[in-house]
């Protein structure tokens, strides 16, 4: 056993201290490398701490209380900064949003209108003023709940959509929803 009152002569730096345990963790010598960091601390407690005191209105106050007081601080405010890290922002829309939003598209002489909520799913009417069919179009829905939350995001692939014809059409959802928005419409002639 050593003897805490002499002092350890301080062959290295902490720097290189601090690399040393570095290597040994990354080769995987885990034993070594926490040796090495207890060695650090034992140079450090000797050469620096020990027998050091702060006053504080008279009265002496250790310094290794102090070092070991500020570590735990760091550490719990290290906890409290990871955990705000951690929280999942998940893609949020207002309830006014929601509501002003208009669930509507007319492009390319396609028109869908009268977009609403019927049960677990979403209705509609999809209206082609083409005078050709369309081969394809893809409908995108996101359904959210209640806090403007997205839930789900369903899709509709409607085929075969025949010229100068009204169809209508339901986006299923696999989750309960409060509000939903059209996505971006593809189509393929």
């Amino acid at each position: 056993m050593s003897n805490f009152d002499e002092v350890i002569p301080v062959a290295k730096t902490v720097f290189e201290s601090l690399k040393r345990i570095f290597k040994l963790f990354a080769r995987g010598s885990y034993f070594a490398a926490c040796k090495e960091f207890v060695n650090l601390f034992k140079v450090a407690y000797v050469n620096h701490l020990k027998g050091k005191f702060v006053t504080v209105k008279g009265k002496k106050i250790p310094l290794t209380a102090i070092v070991f007081v500020v570590l735990i601080g760091f550490y719990l405010f290290y906890l409290n900064t990871d955990k705000v890290e951690n929280e999942i922002q998940k893609p949020s829309i207002s309830e006014a949003e929601m509501i002003a939003q208009l669930n509507y598209y007319n492009q390319d002489g396609i028109t869908i209108d009268k977009m609403y909520k019927c049960q677990t799913s979403v209705c509609g009417k999809l209206e082609n003023s083409l005078d050709e069919e369309i081969s394809e179009i893809m409908l995108p829905v996101a359904f959210f709940n209640r806090d403007g939350i997205l839930v789900y995001e369903g899709q509709l692939k409607i085929t075969k959509v025949p010229a100068d014809e009204t169809i209508d059409f339901k986006v299923p959802s696999q989750v309960p929803f409060d509000y939903f928005k059209l996505g971006i419409v593809t189509i393929n002639k």
